[in-house]
C-alpha cells in the first residue's frame, strides 16, 4: 500500500508539472519501463487468472543458434534417457545403436509459461530466481523434491520435437523448452532450527538455503514451479539465503 501511493503522488507530480518532467525525463522514461514489466510471478497471478493462458510462450524472432558446452549437453543427454526411460541418446558418435545429440541448440533469454516470465541470469538475474522439481538421482522418476535456483541456460532441440499439423508440416514444434539450473546448495544442519522457524509458515514463511551454487542440472519447463524471492542473510556468522516461493497455492517443502 505504501509503495502504491508514492507511485500515486510520483504519477501525479510528473502529470501537474512540465518543468519537472523536462529534468527528470530519463529518469521517468526508466521508472514507466519497469512499471511496465511483468509482474505476475506472485501469489497474486491467480487473481489474474494466469492460468488460462497458453502455456509456453516465446519469441521465435530471438532464437540464436548455438553450441551446448559438452558438460551441458551430458546433462542433457542424462535427463532424456531418464525421462523417456530409454538409452537411445548419446553424446557420442561412437555407438551406432545410439542417437546421439548434436550439440546444435536454439539459445532464448526468456520466455512466459502460463503468463509468467522466466529469464535466464545472464539476461535479467531476478527473473531467473526459480522454484523446480528438481530430477531424482536415485530413481527412474523424472521429477522429485522442489529445489531453488538460478537458470543459467535455456534452449531448444531440434532432435527432441515433433512435426506440427499436417497444414504446418513444414515447421518443427518444439515440445520442451530445456533450462541448465544451478541449485543452491543445502543448508548446514546447525542451522536447521532456525530454518523451521521458517517452514512452520509453509509456503508464506519460505526456507532457508546456503549461498553456494551445486552443480548444474537438465530439466524442461514443465518442472518449474514459480519465482523465488531471494534475500541473503548472516545467522550465526554464516552467509545464507532466504527463499521465499512466490507460488500461487501451498505446497510441501
Amino acid at each position: 500500500m505504501r509503495s502504491s501511493s508514492r507511485e500515486g503522488k510520483l504519477r501525479a507530480l510528473l502529470s501537474d508539472h512540465s518543468e519537472v518532467c523536462e529534468y527528470v525525463s530519463e529518469l521517468a522514461k526508466t521508472y514507466e519501463a519497469f512499471l511496465a514489466e511483468d509482474v505476475r510471478g506472485t501469489r497474486l497471478a491467480h487473481m489474474a487468472q494466469v492460468t488460462q493462458e497458453q502455456d509456453v510462450v516465446f519469441d521465435e524472432t530471438r532464437l540464436r543458434d548455438s553450441n551446448l558446452p559438452h558438460a551441458i549437453l551430458l546433462l542433457l543427454v542424462q535427463f532424456l534417457n531418464k525421462k523417456h526411460r530409454t538409452t537411445l541418446y548419446s553424446s557420442s558418435s561412437d555407438d551406432s545403436t545410439r542417437r546421439m545429440l548434436s550439440p546444435r541448440v536454439k539459445t532464448l533469454d526468456k520466455f512466459s509459461l502460463r503468463g509468467v516470465e522466466y529469464s535466464t541470469t545472464g539476461y535479467r538475474t531476478r527473473n531467473s530466481h526459480v522454484l523446480f522439481r528438481a530430477p531424482m538421482s536415485n530413481s527412474s522418476e523424472i521429477s522429485g523434491n522442489l529445489e531453488s535456483g538460478q537458470i543459467t541456460h535455456a534452449f531448444l532441440h531440434s532432435q527432441v520435437s515433433a512435426p506440427r499439423a499436417q497444414e504446418d508440416e513444414q515447421r518443427l514444434h518444439h515440445l520442451s523448452i530445456y533450462l541448465c539450473i544451478q541449485p543452491y546448495a543445502p543448508l548446514e544442519p546447525e542451522l536447521n532450527d532456525v530454518d523451521q522457524s521458517y517452514r512452520r509458515f509453509e509456503f508464506a514463511g519460505g526456507f532457508l538455503s546456503g549461498r553456494e551454487f551445486q552443480p548444474h542440472m537438465i530439466v524442461d519447463h514443465s518442472s518449474v514451479v514459480s519465482h523465488v524471492a531471494v534475500t541473503p542473510l548472516e545467522i550465526r556468522g554464516s552467509k545464507v539465503l532466504h527463499i521465499l516461493p512466490m507460488d500461487r497455492v501451498s505446497f510441501t517443502l
